[in-house]
């Protein structure tokens, strides 16, 4: 989530890559690529021993999960995919139920981190309630009903929005499950809230506006994942927003970037639990998406091999990719 709602030293989750004159012969890259997911999960199983000793083991799976998203996005020597953290938490889980925990395994280092992870945890939560709150008091239509559905879309779109990439999915649905408990329409609408926090609510109010827009958004996106048997992507749902009768100006949206409105989308779908209705208006657009992206990458110059090089008259240019030296 941005700055805004988490502490400074929030996780980027970087790697320094090897300069060229150090970078490692080919068979002591394939040991480093061995060694790395062994050593991300030992890292991580060392904050979630140190986590569960101090503050015990979270009381549902969905809530470990949370844990184990938030260890990973708050270590910095640790480098996983968002497409392979689920897969990742399965593992963990896994590993972790065979080792148990061992008071005295627990180093100062994973102690610390596993404190500032139970701190991340709840700032998410603490920021989610109080844009809620902002939007509520703020941007709510005047004639709104608040029933536990509409509630729960709104803390979904609250999330997506604030997201930056590193909450994971299973984070995500934790934290409305936290946040949708705790919740009440009194103490929302009479809770102080700061500058920051409206500003923040003034941009989900521009995505709740256009509520029926993303429900339409996510019936194409269902449609052509089912027919062309493709994958939910930001990608692909700015490519629907871009093509057919939708056809979303950037300027309708409050950043001005269809591609955060995607990001935004692509979060919130993986929160959804039910599928939503698909109608034959909608398998039309998908397949017009679909018309859209064929031509698109038809369009597109031939890919270069760059392992051979590229003659240019009499000169041959080649690359560190190719080999070769100029001559």
């Amino acid at each position: 989530m941005p700055s805004e709602m988490s502490s400074e030293n929030l996780a980027t989750n970087e790697t320094t890559q090897p300069s060229t004159s150090n970078r490692p012969s080919s068979g002591d890259s394939s040991r480093d690529n061995r060694r790395s997911p062994f050593e991300n999960l030992k890292q991580v199983l060392n904050v979630l021993r140190a986590y569960t000793v101090t503050f015990g083991r979270p009381g549902t799976p969905l809530e470990l999960r949370a844990v184990i998203g938030a260890i990973v996005a708050n270590l910095t020597t640790v480098d996983i995919q968002n497409n392979q953290l689920e897969a990742f938490m399965d593992e963990a889980i896994a590993a972790f139920d065979s080792l148990g925990t061992d008071a005295s395994l627990v180093d100062v280092t994973s102690q610390l981190l596993a404190e500032q992870v139970a701190v991340w945890l709840r700032e998410q939560e603490t920021t989610v309630t109080n844009v809620v709150s902002a939007y509520l008091q703020q941007f709510a239509p005047e004639d709104a009903t608040w029933d536990a559905g509409n509630i729960l879309s709104l803390i979904q779109t609250v999330i997506a929005t604030l997201n930056d990439g590193s909450l994971s999915k299973s984070g995500g649905r934790s934290l409305i499950n936290k946040v949708l408990v705790d919740f009440n329409l009194d103490s929302a609408l009479s809770r102080w809230v700061a500058p920051d926090w409206i500003a923040l609510a003034q941009r989900v109010a521009s995505y709740v506006d256009k509520g029926d827009l993303q429900q339409e958004i996510q019936s194409v996106a269902w449609a052509y994942i089912q027919k062309f048997q493709a994958i939910l992507s930001p990608q692909l749902l700015e490519q629907i927003l871009e093509t057919g009768p939708l056809n979303l100006s950037p300027a309708e949206v409050l950043s001005g970037d269809l591609n955060e409105f995607s990001q935004m989308l692509y979060y919130k779908f993986q929160l959804l639990e039910a599928d939503p209705v698909v109608t034959k208006s909608h398998e039309a657009i998908a397949a017009d998406v679909h018309k859209a992206i064929a031509e698109f990458k038809s369009n597109q110059p031939p890919v270069i091999d760059v392992t051979k090089g590229i003659q240019t008259g009499e000169l041959e240019i080649t690359s560190p990719f190719t080999g070769g030296n100029q001559r």
